[in-house]
């Protein structure tokens, strides 16, 4: 990709990000900001805000726990997603190749086996991310020598060279484990006409419940943060209330 298509491919995804920033914001200031006005103008500024902090991180407590552990009728990860599970590139060349993962130089030789029937559903994604990474990196090279290359943004008239990822033949696919990670390897060349690169992926195990697992954290932290000074801020308010001497007011805050 040009240095102009970057730009334009970064302005249209801050336009996104800043458009749901802005929306996020509006909620709570609509939502939260209306339930802290009635309370402050029961309890005062300060009461009122430890009201409110208490209650809305007592209930993202209930929340995130529901989306980190689940419940009876309700599965996990129902809120905020990390990485899922995916097959990822660790190593491509041609010829032998090696990676962090031993036995990676075998291939095709043992431990590498043919697809059984575990590994026989995840032929068809590995093969698409084999496809799509040499596809991507074809589309580099074609960039760096001045060929224009066709993105998902071109306009259908546009001069420029498509790269169908599909064009990619896989073919000797096996798989491995090694050290509990499922591996999976092929030969893989341009339909076209190109050299044979040898492509080994990994199985990432993903982190699904990352974010569900901050908020819990974040959440019951800051509960217990706020918790001693609602109890202070109401045991000097019970004081008040029983006989003691309030504080001067000085009008509408």
């Amino acid at each position: 990709m040009s240095p102009l298509g970057a730009v334009f491919e970064l302005a249209k995804l801050s336009s996104v990000f800043w458009k749901g920033t802005a929306v996020i914001i509006c909620a709570f200031i609509l939502f939260v900001g209306s339930v802290y006005i009635l309370l402050s103008a029961v309890f005062g500024l300060r009461m009122g805000y430890l009201v409110l902090a208490v209650s809305f991180f007592g209930w993202m407590i209930i929340l995130s726990a529901l989306w980190t552990f689940g419940a009876p009728g309700t599965p996990r990860n129902l809120g905020p997603r990390g990485y899922e599970p995916h097959w990822a590139v660790v190593a491509a060349g041609q010829g032998s190749v090696s990676s962090k993962f031993p036995k990676t130089e075998n291939f095709p030789g043992p431990p590498w086996h043919d697809p059984d029937a575990a590994a026989t559903p995840s032929v068809d994604s590995v093969k698409a991310v084999m496809q799509e990474y040499l596809a991507g990196l074809a589309a580099k090279q074609l960039d760096q020598q001045g060929t224009k290359v066709c993105t998902a943004t071109s306009a259908p008239t546009a001069a420029c060279f498509t790269i169908d990822p599909t064009t990619f033949t896989v073919q000797d696919m096996k798989f491995a484990k090694v050290n509990g990670t499922s591996l999976a390897a092929a030969h893989v060349f341009y339909g076209p006409g190109g050299p044979v690169v040898t492509v080994v992926v990994a199985r990432d195990k993903g982190n699904v419940p990352k974010y569900s697992i901050a908020f819990l954290g974040s959440s019951l932290f800051l509960f217990l943060v706020h918790l001693p000074f609602l109890d202070r801020a109401e045991r000097r308010r019970k004081d008040i209330l029983t006989g003691g001497t309030a504080p001067p007011w000085y009008g509408p805050a």
